[in-house]
C-alpha cells in the first residue's frame, strides 16, 4: 500500500512540475545570500562573546566563568536545531523549499533583533540573561531548518556533474558570513572608539551594531527568496504528497538508519573542526595567550575568506575526484595536526603563528566539510531530503559542534593545560572517522 501511495504521489507531483526550469544562478544567489545572512546573524555572536560573557551574566571573580556561560548560551541554541530541522524540514518537503527558506530567514532575524535590544544583567538582572537565551533558541530553530531547505534547493537545482559546486555554496556562504562579521568587528573595534572618543564604547553599545546590521539586511534576503519560482506541489497532489511525507517522516529512522548514523558521525567531525578553526583559535589566542583582540578578529576574518574561496574550489574538485577521497584526506590531516596546532600557539604566541595555524586547519577543515554535506543529501530520497538532511546535520551539530568552544574551554580547566582543547578536536575527528569505511561516493541523486 505504501509503495502504491508513494508511486502515485510521485507520478502526480512529477506531472504537476512546471516546465520552466529555475535559473541555476538565481537559485545559487538567493540561497547563498540568505544563507550567508543567516549565518552572519547566527555566528556574529562569536566575535563579541568576550563582551557578552561580561554583560549578560552575574559578576564573578573567576574570569573563566563568564566566557564559559557565554559559550554555553551559544551551545544551547544547537539543542533547538534538531527541532527546527524536523518542523521546518517537514514543512519544506510538504509545501516547498521556497516558503521554508523565507520562514527561516524571518525567524533568524527575530532572534537577532532580540539580541540587539536585550538589556544587560546590570540593568535588568536575569531578564537580560533570559532574553539572550530566548533569542539564541529562536536562532537555533531557524538555523536547523535553513540547512535542510537551502541544501535541498541547491542539490536539486544542480546538473548531475555540478552538484559539488552548487552544494559548496552552503558552506562557502558560512565563510562569507564570517568574513563579513570579521570586517565589521575589525572596523568597529578600530574606528568606533576613535569616532566617539570613548575607549569603552565597544563594551557599552558598539557590540550591538552588527546585530542591527543583520536585521536591516533581512528584507533583501526575503525578497531574493520570494523572487524564486514556487516549488510547492500542485494542489491536487498536495494531499497525496502530504501523506507520503508523513509516512516517510515516521519511517525515516527505520528505512535510512545507516545513512543517518553515517551522516551524524561525519557531521560531528566537520562541525567540531569548523567551530574550532573558524572561531575558537582567535578567541583562545585573545583570552589565554593575551594577544590583542584585533588579532583574534583577523584570524576569524582569514578563516572566513578561506572557507568562502576554499569551499567553492573544493566543490569543483569534488565533482572531478569524488567526495570520499577528500573526506579521508581532511580527517587524517586534522587528526595529525590537532595537538601540534595548540602546542605551537602555546609555545610561540605570536600573531604570525596564529594566522598560520588558522590557515592550515581551515583549509583542511573545508576540504572535508563540503563533500560531507553533499554526501548526506545525495544519499537521501527527495521526498524526505530537507527533513532528513536537517535532522542528521542538526543532531550531529547539537551533540558536539555547538558546544565545541564550551568543551574546549572547559577542558583547559579540567586538565589544567592550555593544549587540552587539542584532545577534544582530535577525539571528535577520530570518532567521525568510524564512518569512513561504510559509505561510497553516490553515483545518482535519489528521487
Amino acid at each position: 500500500m505504501a509503495d502504491t501511495l508513494t508511486s502515485a504521489a510521485s507520478e502526480e507531483v512529477t506531472a504537476a512540475k512546471p516546465e520552466k526550469k529555475v535559473s541555476g544562478r538565481r537559485v545559487i544567489f538567493a540561497s547563498a545570500f540568505g544563507n550567508a545572512l543567516e549565518f552572519f546573524d547566527f555566528g556574529v555572536y562569536n566575535f563579541f562573546v568576550v563582551y557578552i560573557g561580561v554583560l549578560f551574566f552575574p559578576p564573578t571573580s573567576d574570569p573563566n566563568i563568564g566566557l564559559l556561560l557565554a559559550f554555553a548560551t551559544f551551545g544551547v541554541s544547537f539543542f533547538m536545531r534538531p527541532l527546527g530541522g524536523i518542523l521546518i524540514g517537514a514543512y519544506a518537503d510538504r509545501f516547498g523549499r521556497k516558503p521554508a527558506m523565507v520562514l527561516t530567514i524571518s525567524l533568524m532575524s527575530l532572534g537577532t533583533l532580540l539580541i540587539g535590544i536585550a538589556p544587560t544583567y546590570a540593568s535588568a538582572g536575569y531578564w537580560g540573561t533570559i532574553t539572550l537565551v530566548l533569542a539564541r533558541l529562536i536562532q537555533g530553530v531557524a538555523a536547523g531548518g535553513e540547512v535542510g531547505a537551502s541544501m535541498s534547493m541547491l542539490v536539486e537545482s544542480a546538473p548531475a556533474n555540478r552538484r559539488g559546486f552548487y552544494s559548496s555554496w552552503a558552506l562557502a556562504t558560512q565563510g562569507l558570513a564570517t568574513t563579513f562579521g570579521g570586517l565589521v568587528a575589525l572596523s568597529l573595534s578600530a574606528y568606533l572608539p576613535v569616532i566617539t572618543n570613548s575607549p569603552d564604547v565597544m563594551s557599552e553599545w558598539g557590540w550591538r551594531v552588527p546585530f542591527f546590521i543583520g536585521v536591516a539586511l533581512a528584507p533583501i534576503g526575503c525578497w531574493l527568496r520570494l523572487s524564486l519560482e514556487n516549488d510547492m506541489p500542485h494542489p491536487k497532489a498536495a494531499k497525496t504528497q502530504a501523506a507520503v511525507v508523513r509516512e516517510s517522516a515516521v519511517k525515516l529512522l527505520g528505512q535510512h538508519i545507516r545513512v543517518i548514523i553515517i551522516g551524524i558521525l561525519l557531521t560531528i567531525g566537520s562541525t567540531v573542526a569548523t567551530y574550532i578553526s573558524l572561531y575558537y583559535y582567535g578567541t583562545y589566542a585573545a583570552k589565554y595567550l593575551k594577544m590583542d583582540q584585533n588579532y583574534a578578529y583577523a584570524a576569524m576574518l582569514l578563516a572566513g575568506i578561506l572557507t568562502f574561496v576554499g569551499g567553492l574550489l573544493v566543490g569543483v574538485l569534488s565533482d572531478h575526484v569524488g567526495r570520499k577521497k577528500l573526506v579521508v584526506i581532511s580527517r587524517t590531516v586534522i587528526l595529525l595536526f590537532a595537538y601540534p596546532s595548540f602546542w605551537l600557539l602555546v609555545n610561540y604566541p605570536e600573531p604570525a603563528v596564529l594566522l598560520s595555524v588558522v590557515f592550515v586547519m581551515v583549509c583542511f577543515t573545508t576540504l572535508g566539510a563540503v563533500p560531507v554535506m553533499l554526501v548526506i543529501s545525495e544519499l537521501l530520497p527527495k521526498r524526505i531530503r530537507a527533513l532528513g538532511f536537517a535532522l542528521v546535520y542538526s543532531v550531529g551539530v547539537a551533540i558536539f559542534g555547538g558546544f565545541a568552544q564550551f568543551f574546549a574551554t572547559q577542558s583547559i580547566v579540567w586538565l589544567d593545560s592550555l593544549t587540552a582543547p587539542a584532545w577534544y578536536l582530535g577525539g571528535a575527528t577520530l570518532l567521525s572517522m568510524l564512518a569512513l569505511p561504510f559509505f561510497k561516493d553516490p553515483k545518482h541523486l535519489e528521487e
